[in-house]
């Protein structure tokens, strides 16, 4: 027989809408358990979280510096270097000495000078020149061969400061009576190019490209004048 507490309970169940069936469920539980709520980190270890990721970007960070200041020179160090190659390097300047007689049956012949202007040597590459009658005034540039020597020449020459001691230069076929008629007439010129290749003390190439000519004036050649286009060096 039921006591008059668990009548009372049953009663109350009752009213509230429960079924019988639920009723000791509702008083036990439904039997589910709960996920403890999430805890937040405190503000210490908050703070300490912050300051190791710090550290470890402050560490890669330097370790990148570090590599790149090893590794690399820096920029003002590659300019100072760079412009002291430039004042110590070679420049070859070509100069010619003068052309022979205008005459039918004649050979132009041309002797020229390489000249080293730079302060330390320059090592022979190679080099190229042709002489030519053609219009004047000039509507075209003149083409140069390619160096002969793209790798160092261990045989190469070697070009002190001042004047090395060059062969004279000379077309193939001696002059025409038209070609003669022509450049007396001033109508063509007597074109003299080329290219002079050398490796500087540093192993690096370089090229001197001229381009000259000589034209009839007042009844006599003149001196040798530059060629609006065809003179470069690099």
């Amino acid at each position: 027989m039921a006591s008059r507490d668990e009548t009372d309970r049953t009663d109350t169940a009752n009213q509230a809408g429960l079924s019988p069936q639920a009723q000791p469920r509702s008083a036990q539980g439904d039997g589910s358990h709960g996920l403890p709520p999430p805890q937040l980190l405190s503000d210490a270890a908050n703070k300490q979280f912050r300051l190791k990721l710090t550290m470890f970007w402050s560490v890669v960070l330097a370790a990148i510096v570090a590599a790149f200041a090893t590794g690399y020179p820096s920029w003002e160090n590659y300019i100072v270097q760079e412009a002291a190659k430039r004042q110590l390097r070679a420049y070859i300047d070509v100069r010619p000495r003068g052309i022979g007689a205008i005459e039918e049956g004649l050979v132009p012949r041309v002797h020229d000078t390489f000249h080293n202007i730079g302060r330390t040597p320059a090592y022979d590459n190679g080099s190229f020149s042709r002489i030519l009658v053609m219009e004047y005034p000039l509507t075209r540039r003149l083409v140069n061969d390619e160096c002969r020597h793209v790798t160092p020449d261990p045989k190469a020459g070697k070009w002190f400061i001042g004047t090395p001691k060059r062969p004279g230069v000379a077309r193939e076929s001696p002059l025409t009576a038209t070609e003669v008629e022509a450049i007396k007439g001033g109508k063509s010129a007597i074109y003299f190019h080329g290219r002079v290749c050398y490796r500087d003390i540093f192993n690096e190439p370089h090229r001197t490209d001229f381009c000259l000519f000589w034209k009839w004036d007042a009844g006599r050649i003149s001196p040798s004048l530059s060629c609006p286009q065809g003179n470069s060096s690099g």
